[in-house]
């Protein structure tokens, strides 16, 4: 839950503007298939394809209900298979499997001219989370990276951390991020790149469905 953030001296300007705070996977990365491949490794009869494995996904459907439905595991083995998933999946190798969407970058720097621009993610690690991003060069311009480390919710996360506005915005590809949002009085923006589809998404009636995060500047 680490901050990156903020002096002193920039307090009173950066309480001028609106924040934006983005999910990270499925939001401005595209990590797909750092989950896919670990899935396929940890199930080693698994011979659904990648499009076949998203397919299913995208309607909502959790390891637990996918495992016992496909595969057949028993309580023991899911157990097994969330420990492993648990250890495994922020390996740094792993992560660099994680691809950036071509516009976040150029979405980050036009947007920060305007607001303060979050990062809020359900990541395990902040130095992981940290180092990644650094990588892409985005840190510059953000003013936190926030990180729930399984520890919070993003809705109890941003409220600890952040002075937020009625007329903020919350960019996530999943029901939390819609439903942070709609506890924090936030607007809400639901993004059609991550994991879920956009029936499973409109269930959870977010203020507008987009396909990728820059349409919101649209």
């Amino acid at each position: 839950m680490s901050l990156t953030f903020l002096n002193e001296t920039l307090c009173s300007e950066i309480m001028k503007k609106s924040n934006i705070f983005f999910d990270l996977d499925g939001t401005l990365l595209d990590s797909r298939k750092r989950l896919y491949d670990l899935f396929q490794e940890l199930v080693g009869q698994s011979e659904l394809s990648f499009k076949e494995y998203w397919s299913i996904k995208r309607q909502r459907v959790n390891q637990h209900d996918l495992l016992t439905t496909k595969f057949n595991y028993s309580p023991d083995q899911i157990n097994h298979f969330k420990e492993l998933w648990l250890t495994r999946i922020e390996e740094e190798e792993r992560l660099k499997q994680d691809t950036p969407f071509p516009f976040s970058l150029s979405l980050l720097e036009e947007l920060n001219k305007n607001y303060n621009l979050f990062v809020v993610t359900n990541r395990q690690s902040y130095d992981k989370a940290y180092k990644q991003i650094g990588e892409y060069k985005w840190t510059k311009y953000l003013q936190a990276i926030l990180v729930t480390e399984h520890k919070t919710t993003k809705a109890e996360l941003i409220n600890q951390s952040v002075k937020h506005k009625p007329k903020d915005i919350i960019v996530g590809d999943t029901g939390e991020d819609i439903m942070a949002g709609k506890e924090l009085g936030l607007k809400t923006f639901a993004v059609l790149s991550g994991i879920l589809s956009r029936e499973v998404l409109e269930e959870y009636k977010p203020d507008k469905i987009v396909n990728y995060a820059y349409e919101i500047i649209e």
